[in-house]
């Protein structure tokens, strides 16, 4: 009897009106809740036994960030420093996303203009932007911060030469998540500002990393400007200030996987320590376990001893008999952990990058889980790292470069961005996929040149002096597709090409 009831029943015999009406309300609101039922066509949308468990509430993801990021950010951490299959998929991750890093290429039609914003950015690229290591050693930390933790901060500070000479890398816990409040004219959540019209125009920080040992740091959070914040985080949903472990729906697997691997160890230990049980006949006396005696020079005080040790026999009495224990290892543990980390690969690498296991691999699974992997690689790198990271660096190098020199055409330049080599499956198959595209027209040569991190303009030029040189020695290489084909025949529109210079007098 639920409480409703209890309540009704205490009622009746002193107030029978009251209770009639209460039983009667309730009557017409159960009605009311299975007519609802009724009138939802979608099952996980109605409320019957098999949903009772299910707790569907309604959120925004900065609500279940503030309870949420820090403790998810804290298990990512976790896991990777003792989780092999997390650390391992986690730097696939990042080597996959950044590699050598993304390296942005100027376009401009004015040629030295191009060149002069190139020169900037690569020679900002290759120094030590944040006093240790270069801007493509940023990246890497950055992306494996957003990965592990759900967000990292890129904070610009001036130099003696003007703005934006210099960085900090922040991690998440410099912003300061217990700053929630309503403005006048915005509000502040999880540490980040926002004007009226849900821009950003502070954020939070504190001026040491709360967790750091030895800290002497304030831990007092002080607004700084958001154009000096570079954020970067996977965006979930809409007006989402902060960003969450890409390793959330996967940790307790992860962990889980973790804690199955360490017991069947033990129970393989166990079994490996003991290599005959004898038994006593049938009216024996108890265990040698609990009758030990003493050993010698024991006065009785010391502890007996209670442990395993390899190849270890436990004797009884005698007319036992013994019995051989014989490991053998448990088939539907190996399978089921194969299939808990297939569902966690899908989320993060393929299967065979985060394990290591080609076992029951083969060419078309290969190379299906390395396409459906690039899609996410993609959306990583077009959706997060470039806009968040990399496009605004380079933007403002270029402001800077504007100031110095006065030329305001160096904030027009475009830029496209040389992304990490994607190893292939099976690169001659590959390849000659990508020379069809070519040769249909599908794809411009420069485009390919940029998937390998190339420059196109400088790639070509440097091939053209290398077939000029080839000329000039009058040289007939397999490798030059002008003379000869991939079969080795000569090519008949080239015909034969004679020596220049001191070679034709050899």
């Amino acid at each position: 009897m639920d409480l409703g009831r209890m309540i009704d029943g205490a009622i009746a015999p002193w107030a029978p009106a009251w209770a009639e009406r209460r039983m009667a309300s309730r009557a017409r609101m159960m009605a009311t809740a299975v007519g609802m039922d009724q009138l939802r066509h979608y099952d996980a949308a109605a409320r019957d036994r098999r949903n009772a468990g299910w707790k569907r509430v309604s959120s925004t993801q900065d609500g279940e960030n503030s309870v949420s990021r820090e403790m998810l950010a804290n298990a990512g951490h976790d896991l990777v420093r003792n989780n092999k299959y997390a650390a391992a998929a986690v730097r696939q991750m990042v080597a996959t996303i950044v590699g050598d890093g993304i390296a942005p290429q100027a376009v401009h039609p004015v040629k030295h203009i191009q060149r002069r914003a190139q020169d900037e950015i690569d020679r900002f690229a290759e120094s030590k932007v944040d006093g240790f290591g270069d801007w493509y050693g940023h990246q890497k930390v950055s992306v494996r911060e957003m990965v592990v933790g759900g967000e990292a901060l890129t904070q610009w500070l001036p130099d003696d030469d003007g703005p934006d000479g210099r960085i900090v890398g922040l991690e998440g816990p410099y912003l300061d998540a217990s700053k929630t409040q309503q403005l006048d004219k915005g509000r502040i959540v999880q540490g980040v500002q926002f004007d009226q019209s849900h821009n950003r125009t502070a954020y939070w920080l504190f001026d040491q990393h709360p967790n750091d040992i030895g800290g002497i740091g304030s831990f007092v959070s002080k607004p700084v400007a958001a154009e000096n914040i570079d954020h970067l985080f996977e965006r979930l949903r809409f007006t989402q200030a902060r960003g969450v472990s890409f390793m959330s729906a996967v940790a307790m697997s992860l962990r889980d996987i973790g804690d199955i691997e360490d017991a069947k160890r033990l129970q393989e230990k166990i079994q490996a320590c003991v290599g005959l049980i004898i038994s006593p006949p049938e009216g024996g006396t108890g265990s040698p376990l609990s009758e030990q005696s003493l050993p010698k020079g024991d006065n009785g005080k010391k502890p007996l001893i209670e442990k395993l040790s390899p190849g270890m026999i436990l004797r009884l009495r005698p007319g036992e008999t013994s019995t051989t224990l014989n490991p053998t290892p448990s088939s539907t543990t190996v399978e089921f952990i194969r299939q808990q980390l297939a569902g966690i690969s899908a989320n993060m690498v393929p299967y065979h990058l985060m394990t290591g296991d080609v076992s029951q691999a083969n060419y078309s699974g290969l190379r299906a889980a390395m396409n459906g992997s690039y899609s996410l690689i993609d959306d990583w790198q077009q959706n997060e790292v470039i806009p968040l990271l990399c496009r605004p660096a380079v933007h403002r190098r270029m402001r800077r470069l504007a100031l110095q020199t006065g030329e305001r055409r160096y904030l027009d330049v475009k830029w496209n961005w040389a992304l990490p080599v994607r190893r292939m499956v099976d690169p001659i198959k590959d390849l000659m996929g990508e020379i069809m595209e070519i040769r249909a027209g599908l794809k411009l040569i420069s485009t390919g040149l940029a998937e390998r991190g190339i420059n196109a303009e400088e790639h070509l030029r440097k091939l053209a002096d290398l077939n000029a040189l080839i000329d000039d020695l009058g040289l007939a290489l397999d490798t030059d597709p002008r003379r000869l084909t991939d079969s080795g025949i000569l090519q008949t529109a080239a015909g034969v090409i004679a020596p220049k210079g001191d070679a034709a007098k050899d």
